[in-house]
């Protein structure tokens, strides 16, 4: 690893080649971001949301991950302002007839349509690339995960929640037969940030050898 006080010159060239803009101060810790980011309930998040310089920063920290074969196998989709409102007659089309509960979906509505933006990341699945469609899953995956990272480092807060890939959020989307949608991740200010109780790694983690076997961490 370079030193960039050493080389200086290095360090701008790699700034530059990268496309990055490396500040000399991290606006948050690396281990810091990663220790304290948390999910905020999407009913917590209010404006500001993300800006659009902000939104490219984000987007372009999810290019980072681990993705085999570079062939990045995910699409963004970013949601804000009126297309927020305007899911509302999706959500609504989409759920038609299988509603049970009218007052719980209303109020799911509107939390939806209030939240101040939404992310959604989309596999786009190669499946003749030598790559295996786990890993292209999993580096959409990743992606996901940075997207709510890099959110966090920047002051905002996020969370993913899943969503089934319906036909109609394919032909909106443009989504080809065997994608599938990773996560929507919605973005905002948090009301109140605190921070979340964690389980210590050690019940999770186990030590190998060949001798010993798997042992649990010591």
């Amino acid at each position: 690893m370079f030193d960039k006080n050493e080389d200086e010159t290095y360090y701008h060239y790699f700034a530059y080649t990268m496309h990055v803009n490396l500040p000399k101060e991290s606006e948050m810790d690396a281990i810091q971001a990663l220790m304290t980011r948390r999910s905020y309930p999407r009913g917590s998040l209010i404006q500001p949301a993300p800006n659009r310089a902000e939104v490219e920063q984000i987007l372009q920290a999810a290019m980072t991950v681990p993705d085999h074969g570079n062939i990045k196998p995910w699409r963004f989709v970013v949601i804000q302002g009126q297309g927020m409102k305007d899911l509302e007659g999706v959500l609504r089309a989409m759920y038609d007839g299988q509603v049970e509960d009218e007052v719980y979906f209303n109020r799911f509505i509107q939390e939806i349509i209030n939240t101040p933006m939404m992310i959604c990341v989309y596999s786009v699945l190669n499946m003749e690339h030598k790559v295996s469609v786990l890993d292209q899953q999993l580096a959409g995956g990743a992606a996901c995960e940075h997207i709510l990272l890099a959110a966090h480092a920047m002051g905002f807060g996020g969370i993913w929640h899943s969503q089934e890939t319906t036909e109609a959020l394919r032909v909106m989307l443009k989504m080809g037969n065997e994608d599938h949608i990773l996560g929507v991740m919605s973005l905002g200010t948090p009301k109140r940030t605190s921070l979340a109780k964690r389980k210590s790694f050690v019940d999770y983690t186990f030590e190998w050898d060949q001798e010993s076997g798997l042992q649990p961490w010591q």
